[in-house]
Parts: structure tokens; C-alpha cells; sequence
């Protein structure tokens, strides 16, 4: 760009500014807001005055006009905000966190008389445990009594709730209890 095209569209703005303050300044419409007790004070004295009492009319009102009220407040507007879900009440909460004992890993595998001596086994997974009455099993668990029926165990951390494993052997409960397994599968008997 010239130098001379430069200050052609320099000249050009500077004119377009001054018209446009110019116009602005002439335009009533454009003049700022006067407060509201100057705008109070130029309506009384802009008034005509009262003929039959000859007192002059009272000013307008300086006040804001009333609202109805916006209504009772749902909640703190400035508290914390959270995704988790509310807090349920102590008693609740404490019914709620009762403690359980973990699923019973345990399952009837069969009983053995050996030596006189009526033996009953659990399985834990393929592994085969001997349950005697008192012994601390695997997991937490403790054998708490062997019957003729079953066998109850508990978990350590919470003994008032025992689990019964009932023996699902036929002819278990016919016997009284004492069947033994497949002869094949007794490697104990001698």
C-alpha cells in the first residue's frame, strides 16, 4: 500500500468518527439515566401546582415498586456439592454394616469308619479336609460339632452364626450317620 492510499483511509476513518460523535451528541434519546431522586425532584418542580387548594402536587415516589416474595429457600445454595449418595442415619447405618461371615467354601465329601473311629471330610476346591470337632479349618472357619447328620462350622470373626453341612450321602440318615464312601475311594481303610 502508498503511503498516499495510507493516509487517504486514515483521513476517511477520522472523518466517519467525527460524524458519528458528532450525530451521537445530537440525538436526545442517547442521554444517560438520571438517578432516581433527581428524576423525583425535576417531576415535582416540572408539576403544575393544585387551582383549587393551591398547593403544590405531591413528588413521585422514590421508592422501588414491591415484589412478591420469591418463596422459602430449598437449601444452601453455597454448600458442598457431592456425587456419593447421602449418609443414612447412625442407626441405619449401623443395621446396615451388621458384620457377616464370608460364603461357607465348604462341602460334604463323605464319612469313614476307621479303627473304630467314624471320620467325616469336607472339601475345600479338590482338596479333602478331615473334620474334627474344635479344629481350626482354612479361611477362618472352625469345626464347632460333628452329629450323626452334619456337620457345623463357624466363622471365627463372627461365631454366633454357625453353618450346618448337612451329609447328602444316601442312606446316610439310615445308617445313623456312619456310611462310608465307595470302596475305591477309601485309601484309609486297612
Amino acid at each position: 500500500m502508498t503511503p498516499r492510499r495510507r493516509w487517504a483511509l486514515i483521513s476517511i476513518a477520522a472523518v466517519g468518527t467525527a460524524l458519528a460523535a458528532w450525530v451521537v451528541s445530537q440525538d436526545k434519546d442517547f442521554a444517560p439515566a438520571a438517578l432516581p431522586a433527581e428524576r423525583a425532584r425535576a417531576a415535582a418542580a416540572a408539576a403544575p401546582t393544585s387551582g383549587a387548594s393551591g398547593t403544590q402536587a405531591e413528588p413521585l415516589s422514590t421508592q422501588l415498586p414491591v415484589r412478591a416474595p420469591i418463596g422459602r429457600q430449598r437449601g444452601d445454595p453455597f454448600a458442598a456439592r457431592s456425587w456419593a449418595p447421602p449418609q443414612q442415619p447412625q442407626q441405619q447405618q449401623q443395621q446396615a454394616e451388621a458384620p457377616r461371615a464370608p460364603p461357607n467354601p465348604y462341602r460334604f465329601a463323605g464319612t469313614v469308619h476307621h479303627q473304630g473311629r467314624r471320620q467325616v471330610y469336607l472339601l475345600l476346591g479338590d482338596r479333602m479336609i478331615e473334620a474334627k470337632e474344635g479344629e481350626m479349618l482354612e479361611r477362618g472357619f472352625r469345626v464347632k460339632s460333628v452329629s450323626d447328620s452334619a456337620v457345623t462350622i463357624v466363622y471365627e470373626q463372627i461365631p454366633d452364626q454357625p453353618v450346618t453341612i448337612a451329609f447328602t450321602e444316601p442312606g446316610a440318615a439310615a445308617a445313623g450317620g456312619a456310611s462310608a464312601p465307595p470302596a475305591a475311594s477309601s485309601p484309609l481303610k486297612q
